[in-house]
């Protein structure tokens, strides 16, 4: 859409939900939104009531009917808006999704671009930036936890956090331009020394919302799993029967795994549930004379060292020894390691004593064929997620890259205020700490800078 930027002040459409089902929705919000759709009504004999349903008939330019509707009219500023808005409930067929969009664009209504109902919503205070950006997040929720961030954003508790902190920001930087008038005065409040202890206090708060990024992160976008094991152990029986598919070659033959393969899936267990990014990694084994064979190797070293979590699976019939030379090779990671025995349907006598080797908190006796201990496993990876993961109340977590680098810069600012010798330098390193934390805030951010965020969101949100 050439020459169209997200300050347009017109008349904007767009389809709000997928296609394909009973009922799909379509928006149209601003100056024109009722007026444009009331067009396309016949028999509508008085005037509607805002935030009430109504039936009605959708008719073309020709007189023909596109389709029955149910609509809503939501008057400015009680709107998602803020503007006049009207949403249509059609059935969900892409056709009639077609033919009402093209109904209303010959009325001058456009195309929204993407996320441009988000982007008048803050434009207009009904939402602030962080609430908006989570909307997509909250779509995109893959699991409880993710679903449970995105709504906290989206009510506005990270919201009141960063705006504390801003405005303590905005007292500190008021504070430190006054003291510059009086640093030849003996003022406690306005001196150097308190000042930089205020923003020690903000510091803290920061730097706990950096280290949060990390817990987002494997909130939103899954926990690495590394599985490993001796070849034909059973590693890849028990990747596919997690995922319910055959995702990874099973064969007799010894190393028929020797590149990692790679599934994201969401478990559930006790109300709580977690994404795991699984990896089925080479059979470990000692040095070889196979190209191929060490270049898997060195790649299953890597997944492990990445890991959150490993799956170290063993064949409860094999011996270890070589287990337990290339698990010590690998730094014995038995912090993070579940172990899964495999193939309890072919042998059940334990080999405890050489378990005890591994110091592995806990076993689970599996069998991919019968599917005996696979409801236990996944309980063991939930629990071990929920110790480091698990939401504590009130706690704001980071999700977004772009909200990791903005604390990070208005630490840097605010570490270097902490080091300046005079009042001056103190007032400037803090400005430039608010300036840094903007896209949080939402304010003093640029119109490009704006509009590429909205642009990333979907069309219709």
């Amino acid at each position: 859409m050439p020459g169209l930027n997200y300050f347009q002040e017109d008349t904007i459409a767009s389809l709000s939900s997928s296609l394909g089902g009973a009922i799909a929705l379509i928006r149209i919000s601003g100056p024109e939104a009722f007026s444009s759709f009331k067009k396309r009504l016949k028999n509508l004999k008085s005037s509607p009531k805002p935030n009430q349903a109504y039936f009605g008939k959708l008719f073309d330019d020709e007189g023909a009917l596109i389709d029955e509707v149910v609509w809503t009219y939501y008057q400015n500023p009680k709107s998602f808006t803020g503007e006049d808005l009207v949403e249509v409930g059609f059935h969900g067929s892409s056709f009639i999704a077609e033919k009402i969009l093209s109904s209303f664009f010959k009325e001058g209504v456009r195309q929204a671009l993407p996320g441009e109902f988000s982007f008048r919503a803050v434009k207009n205070g009904k939402l602030s930036l962080t609430e908006a950006q989570a909307i997509p997040d909250l779509i995109e929720s893959k699991n409880q936890q993710a679903h449970e961030i995105a709504i906290e954003k989206l009510s506005g508790t990270q919201n009141q956090l960063i705006q504390s902190l801003s405005n303590d920001l905005r007292d500190l930087a008021m504070l430190g331009e006054v003291g510059i008038d009086f640093s030849d005065q003996e003022v406690e409040q306005l001196s150097l020394p308190h000042l930089k202890e205020k923003t020690k206090v903000i510091i803290r708060s920061l730097a706990k919302l950096e280290a949060s990024f990390a817990k987002g992160q494997l909130i939103q976008e899954g926990i690495p799993v590394a599985f490993v094991g001796l070849p034909n152990a059973g590693k890849s029986s028990f990747f596919n029967a997690l995922l319910g598919q055959d995702r990874s070659i099973v064969s007799g033959i010894a190393g028929t795994t020797r590149d990692i393969v790679r599934e994201t899936l969401t478990l559930a267990s006790h109300r709580q549930s977690y994404t795991f990014r699984l990896e089925d990694t080479a059979g470990l084994r000692n040095l070889t004379s196979d190209e191929i064979e060490k270049i898997g190797m060195e790649r299953t070293r890597q997944s492990v060292e990445n890991a959150f979590l490993v799956l170290l699976v063993i064949d409860s019939s094999d011996s270890f020894e070589s287990l337990k030379e290339i698990w010590s090779e690998l730094g014995k990671p038995y912090q993070k390691t579940i172990g899964i025995l495999t193939k309890s349907d072919l042998k059940d006598s334990m080999k405890r004593r050489e378990l005890d080797f591994f110091q592995v908190e806990s076993w689970v006796q599996t069998s991919s064929i019968t599917g005996d201990g696979l409801s236990q496993a996944i309980d063991q990876m939930i629990q071990f997620a929920d110790k480091s993961l698990s939401k504590q109340k009130g706690e704001v977590i980071l999700t977004r890259l772009d909200h990791l680098k903005a604390v990070q810069k208005t630490l840097i600012a605010l570490r270097a205020g902490l080091e300046a010798t005079c009042e001056d330098l103190f007032a400037s390193d803090v400005r430039h700490a608010l300036h840094a934390l903007a896209p949080l805030i939402g304010e003093t951010l640029s119109d490009d800078l704006l509009a590429k965020i909205f642009s990333d969101f979907c069309i219709g949100k």
